[in-house]
């Protein structure tokens, strides 16, 4: 089991580099138990610094947040790209992602509301035209709790999920799935209409995990194809015979 490794420094290490003041990328591979993760550090936004632990990846975001009061629609969204490489003896089966936070809505009515979305999605990186995969980023259940004001004023606290298998036939040619891009999609919506309504929402938490199995030996392949062989001879013996 490795440790925590907080890789902020590591994500902005160019920063006191830079003339102009724009940003620069700052590639950085954090390596993990069975897997590698690899990101490009001018993309991380509202998300924030990551933190490897193990096979997994997560965010502590400070300013993903959406806010209406009185003014329709707001969102705000983020997307993340990680590429994700196996170590060596291990290849990738899937990945499942887990978010929190809170929220509230305040004298809410139809259409006024806060919800989370989103999507998860795989890349083979071994045959990148290969269509991806992808899953929805949702929440059990509508987030329909409300709040007095001022007198009880609370927040409401939600979790979303999403998950994605490797399909089989990913890998190259070889079949054995080692590099995949995993793309996070973020979506906050917080919806007021009314002069007395307000709604919000902020994502606090957003983690990362990585399935992984073992390759199979050499020695497991051949016991299988010849186990194939073998109910292969025996069924055309048992039709043989039947004629």
């Amino acid at each position: 089991m490795i440790a925590l490794k907080s890789i902020s420094s590591l994500v902005f290490a160019g920063a006191a580099m830079l003339a102009t003041g724009s940003a620069v990328a700052v590639p950085v591979t954090i390596v993990g138990n069975t897997v590698s993760f690899t990101f490009d550090s001018a993309l991380a936004g509202l998300f924030g610094a990551p933190t490897v632990n193990g096979d997994s990846i997560f965010f502590t975001p400070t300013n993903f947040k959406v806010f209406s009061s009185n003014d329709g629609f707001e969102q705000i969204s983020q997307t993340f790209n990680i590429a994700i490489t196996a170590n060596a003896g291990f290849q990738i089966a899937g990945a499942n992602l887990t978010e929190s936070g809170d929220y509230y809505n305040i004298n809410t009515s139809v259409l006024e509301g806060v919800a989370v979305s989103g999507q998860l999605r795989l890349v083979d990186l071994e045959a990148p035209f290969t269509p991806a995969v992808t899953s929805a980023i949702g929440t059990p259940a509508p987030l329909t709790a409300t709040t007095t004001f001022p007198a009880g004023f609370a927040t409401t606290n939600w979790t979303a999920s999403s998950s994605v298998a490797v399909p089989m036939g990913w890998g190259g040619q070889d079949g054995i799935p080692t590099a995949v891009n995993v793309t996070i999609e973020n979506i906050l919506i917080a919806s007021s209409l009314n002069a007395s309504s307000a709604a919000f929402i902020e994502k606090k938490f957003a983690g990362l995990d990585i399935v992984t199995t073992p390759v199979p030996e050499p020695q497991t392949y051949a016991l299988f194809l010849a186990g194939l062989g073998l109910i292969g001879f025996m069924a055309r013996r048992r039709m043989g015979s039947a004629i």
